[in-house]
């Protein structure tokens, strides 16, 4: 990665969406949008998608997708539940949030005696330390005050990323030499690295235990379906989870890319690999979709919630490279002829030579994930 550039940001006028229920709640929420506007940002509430006293699923969770903080108050009530999901509309939009790596802002109101299922929930978000700001309030006034600062430090902070050099080498295991990776598979996959800097090493036990979690918090992103049936291979050293592999109807079938797999290493690094869209014609690195699908990456491994510390380095790379052309990719279409395949049999890899904040693997995943797709194709064009 690039060894002389610092790049920060400003972000200016933001999208807020408020996520609580409405009973128990009702003068908070009517008091946050007025607050919201007045710092210069753009309150977005279930209220404001339809008339009905229910929030519309759909709605809601578009709601979540297109803004950039996830505002969550709760109160006392947990809220009607979804009869094929069992959640509420307030915790589906919390998975939502910290599934799509959205900068989560906390506050738990004070003096009220929370239901079960809320108490849940509660203890739910509590578990993640990482990425995510706590805090509680009493009555609406002291809420707004803390919002509006809240807000006036993300407007100055979150979408800054500042590179750093990584002084020394740094050792990245590559996907092939992870214990019990298959050898020659033709398959072209695109590996994502995530090392923490200056972080001690897992000791046995501490592997164990999450070893024993690594399932549930891959769920927990909902980066695979419910009831997709998720493989744990776990050692001493490493614990890895390989997704199930969506079948083609036909020889011929475009389809899309994937995240297949995510290993937990002693050593800290969290790597995940995916595999690139495809037709009957091979694998295809397309220089639109690769950024978005690195981004994917990036946020899921964010989501996870077990990266310490305050640096980290990213590598990235592409294995195998023979049967891969440079091309667009059409979802619903498969190509006629193929240029450019690729003859070499080396890898393409970035190794990182700088560090950034984790803010790397949310908010500014669109930024790294540009930068990485750039350098893999230019690297693989340089290598047929």
């Amino acid at each position: 990665m690039r060894t002389t550039t610092q790049w920060s940001g400003i972000m200016g006028a933001m999208r807020v969406l408020i996520s609580s229920v409405r009973k128990g709640l009702e003068e908070e929420r009517d008091a946050l949008p007025g607050l919201i506007t007045a710092v210069g940002h753009t309150p977005v509430r279930f209220e404001d998608f339809s008339a009905q006293n229910e929030p519309s699923r759909e709605a809601c969770l578009r709601g979540v997708a297109e803004s950039d903080i996830y505002l969550l108050i709760l109160g006392p009530r947990y809220g009607h539940r979804f009869p094929d999901t069992g959640q509420s509309p307030t915790h589906e939009e919390w998975t939502a949030a910290t599934a799509a790596g959205k900068i989560r802002v906390i506050y738990r109101k004070q003096g009220v005696q929370f239901d079960p299922e809320q108490q849940e929930l509660s203890r739910e978000i509590g578990n993640y330390t990482t990425g995510v700001f706590h805090d509680s309030f009493s009555a609406t006034a002291e809420l707004l005050t803390k919002v509006a600062a809240k807000l006036r430090e993300l407007g100055d902070t979150s979408n800054a990323l500042r590179f750093d050099r990584l002084d020394t080498s740094l050792d990245i295991e590559w996907r092939t030499e992870f214990q019990g990776v298959q050898r020659g598979t033709t398959t072209p996959l695109v590996e994502v690295h995530v090392v923490p800097i200056d972080s001690t090493r897992y000791s046995s036990r501490i592997m164990i235990q999450l070893s024993d979690s690594l399932v549930g918090c891959v769920r927990q992103t909902r980066i695979v379906d419910a009831g997709s049936a998720l493989e744990l291979n776990s050692s001493s050293d490493e614990a890895t989870v390989t997704f199930p592999t969506r079948r083609p109807h036909s020889w011929d079938e475009a389809r899309d890319g994937a995240i297949a797999g995510l290993r937990l290493a002693k050593s800290g690094q969290i790597s995940t690999w995916a595999t690139l869209p495809t037709d009957g014609l091979g694998s295809i690195l397309d220089p639109v979709k690769l950024p978005s699908q690195i981004a994917s990456m990036l946020r899921f491994v964010g989501a996870l919630n077990l990266i310490e510390g305050e640096r980290i380095a990213i590598g990235a790379g592409i294995e195998p490279v023979n049967m891969l052309t440079i091309d667009k990719f059409e979802e619903h279409h498969s190509r006629n002829r193929a240029y450019g395949l690729s003859v070499s049999d080396k890898p393409v890899r970035i190794v990182p030579d700088e560090t950034v904040s984790p803010r790397a693997l949310n908010t500014g995943a669109n930024e790294i994930s540009g930068y990485l797709a750039r350098i893999l194709i230019e690297s693989f064009r340089s290598r047929r």
